[in-house]
């Protein structure tokens, strides 16, 4: 097991989160956003490209099991999915 899919795990009654897609978009300002869509109905991890965190995107009732991942652990979890 990874220490992504470890933390990922914290409460066993949670699934594990993957990444399934990325559709990356360029904003306004030239910068690059992306969503991400995740093998969890109702949970996306997104960022808008306008310069602040990766987050989890969805209604709390589908993303209360992962609110404890960081924005660094989502953004592992994507590495993870492009294979770097």
């Amino acid at each position: 097991m990874s220490t992504i899919e470890g933390i990922v795990r914290q409460n066993t009654e949670n699934p594990l989160l993957k990444v399934k897609s990325i559709r990356y978009f360029e904003t306004n300002k030239g910068l690059v956003g992306y969503q991400c869509k995740t093998n969890i109905d109702g949970v996306e991890i997104c960022n808008d490209g306008m310069g602040g965190a990766t987050y989890l995107d969805g209604a709390f009732k589908y993303t209360k099991n992962f609110e404890h991942l960081s924005e660094w652990q989502l953004e592992e979890l994507i590495d993870e999915y492009e294979g770097l």
